[in-house]
């Protein structure tokens, strides 16, 4: 029998991990625009969104000094129009819509929702003495969403590209992240959804992965993937011996 590889902290993404997409008021807007697509169609053709955005991340960047800018990893807009050209959006709505979505983005937040069953994983994982916390390309924001939708309970700190000046996949901001636990790369994971800047990230940094996989066909075969974070808990269970992490201040278990 292969003895399971020890596990010290498992790292989330914020958007589209532990928070996500409003899709409630994209659908509403869409609606009142005369374009009736359900919740479920726009939340089944945000996988397709993720492609699109992976596609774009292939163009070449301009570096300085041999770093990508902030916000160069993938075109936010290519992951919207993916995601709406899926739902069936006609082609003369799309940019307008691309635009209301990125303006309530700036104003409000669009990853603005809880995830389903993710308050009940961390609270389960927290409760092995696993360490928590999360790494986001957000724009200063990210603490402030995961509060609001009551996600930052049981993470010991969030590591913001905004604030930190770099972001996935550069494996630099994880490495912010594993020093501050003092954990070694290979003795954490990474759960996210987008595979150009999570799953690529995650690797350059020495890390196992796990995507969030809702349908099934987006991760590679052979990957370790998840439909909903609900089944995250049985499958590092099942792939890892899960170690108590050290003693946390009051402040960074709050």
């Amino acid at each position: 029998m292969t003895e399971r590889p020890p596990l010290d902290a498992v790292i989330f993404d914020a958007g589209g991990t532990l928070v996500r997409l409003d899709f409630e008021w994209m659908s509403a807007w869409l609606t009142h625009e005369g374009v009736p697509v359900s919740t479920r169609v726009i939340r089944d053709a945000e996988v397709d969104g993720r492609r699109r955005y992976d596609e774009s991340a292939k163009a070449p960047r301009a570096e300085e000094n041999g770093i990508p800018p902030m916000g160069s990893a993938g075109d936010t807009r290519a992951y919207l129009g993916g995601t709406l050209d899926a739902a069936g959006v006609p082609a003369a709505l799309r940019d307008r819509a691309i635009d209301a979505f990125l303006v309530r983005h700036r104003d409000e937040g669009l990853w603005s929702r809880p995830v389903e069953g993710a308050r009940a994983v961390l609270d389960a994982l927290g409760a092995t003495g696993v360490r928590l916390a999360c790494v986001s390309n957000s724009d200063g924001r990210a603490e402030q969403h995961l509060e609001s939708c009551g996600m930052r309970q049981g993470l010991e700190f969030v590591v913001d590209s905004q604030i930190v000046g770099f972001e996935k996949p550069d494996p630099r901001i994880f490495r912010v992240a594993l020093d501050r636990m003092g954990v070694a790369p290979e003795r954490a994971i990474y759960v996210g959804d987008i595979r150009c800047v999570d799953e690529v990230g995650a690797r350059a940094a020495g890390m196992h992965f796990v995507l969030i996989d809702p349908r099934g066909d987006y991760g590679p075969a052979g990957g370790r993937a998840v439909r909903e974070i609900a089944d995250l808990p049985a499958l590092l269970e099942s792939d890892f011996t899960l170690h108590a992490g050290m003693p946390r201040s009051a402040a960074e278990r709050r």
